[in-house]
């Protein structure tokens, strides 16, 4: 039957369950295919950007996952579902809900798999409280926000993530170990890609930090000058309320000569906020893959 609901109805939708909405939103999805022709999904694949293919050709993402996943020995790889938990993102972390896109059936399509990977963390220490966390994987991220104004950006891409969770250690040693392991990945994944023709010279760590947080930057970056003897370190100051107060940026010179901080991650509260255990630790790092052989080949 058509769908017809007066607003007193619509208003009632905003605090249904999603087992409630989902009759609604499938039939709404039913009535909207109904009336679509053949050209109307050909002039959305024409200029809707999360339709479109990606630009890079499959042979060469399947390369560059292998890069990534062979840099990358020490940490168990998952394949995640193309869909996650509605709210994945924007009920642990300071983001709006508008940046996913939200599907039927309680789900979202994954915008950040380092979200997705800090569920399955938290699902872990719950049934094995002294384990520690170790997970990458990879997936084609889809994202909604605005995209930035620089080559090599689209709508979905193909991301890298890391996670590792775990209980609080002293002097920061679950931070800074897992942050420094995760940077080793990737020195490790700039040289793997070398074999595909990419480059990355002058390779730099900037690492964030706020007042608060300044102790556990600094044991950071001494382990780095051990640790990555041949990346230049730098300390900023950091004012972005998503990371726990550490932001680590890895990156290089790309083909330009421009330098290109293609890695990001950091600390991150959320296992605390899903284990409701405040000794409960998530670091997480994220890396472009679809922007090296873009950016970083002459």
């Amino acid at each position: 039957m058509p769908l017809k609901l007066q607003l007193p109805e619509l208003e009632s939708l905003y605090t249904a369950s999603v087992s409630d909405t989902t009759p609604v939103l499938l039939e709404l999805a039913r009535q909207q295919a109904r009336r679509r022709r053949p050209v109307d999904l050909l002039g959305q694949l024409e200029r809707d950007g999360f339709v479109v293919p990606l630009m890079l050709d499959q042979r060469l993402v399947h390369q560059l996952d292998g890069c990534a996943l062979s840099a990358a020995e020490g940490f168990e790889a998952l394949q995640l579902a193309p869909v996650a938990p509605l709210g994945v993102c924007s009920v642990v972390a300071p983001t709006s809900q508008d940046r996913t896109l939200s599907a039927t059936r309680g789900t979202e399509v994954v915008s950040d798999p380092t979200n997705v990977l800090a569920l399955v963390c938290a699902q872990r220490l719950a049934r094995t409280p002294a384990e520690r966390v170790r997970l990458c994987t990879i997936h084609q991220v889809l994202r909604a926000q605005a995209l930035p104004d620089k080559p090599g950006h689209s709508r979905h891409f193909r991301m890298f993530a890391l996670a590792e969770a775990g209980h609080a250690e002293p002097d920061d040693g679950f931070e800074v170990s897992a942050l420094a392991r995760q940077l080793d990945v990737l020195d490790q994944l700039f040289d793997r890609l070398h074999a595909l023709g990419c480059q990355f010279p002058r390779r730099r760590v900037v690492v964030r930090a706020t007042a608060v947080r300044d102790t556990l930057a600094q044991r950071l970056c001494d382990r780095l000058a051990h640790s990555l003897p041949h990346v230049s370190l730098s300390r900023e100051p950091l004012a972005a309320a998503y990371y726990d107060g550490v932001r680590v940026m890895f990156g290089a010179d790309d083909a330009t000569g421009a330098q290109v901080m293609i890695g990001d991650g950091g600390v991150f509260d959320w296992l605390a906020k899903l284990g409701s255990n405040r000794r409960l630790r998530f670091v997480a790092s994220g890396f472009g893959l679809q922007l090296a052989p873009l950016l970083f080949r002459p």
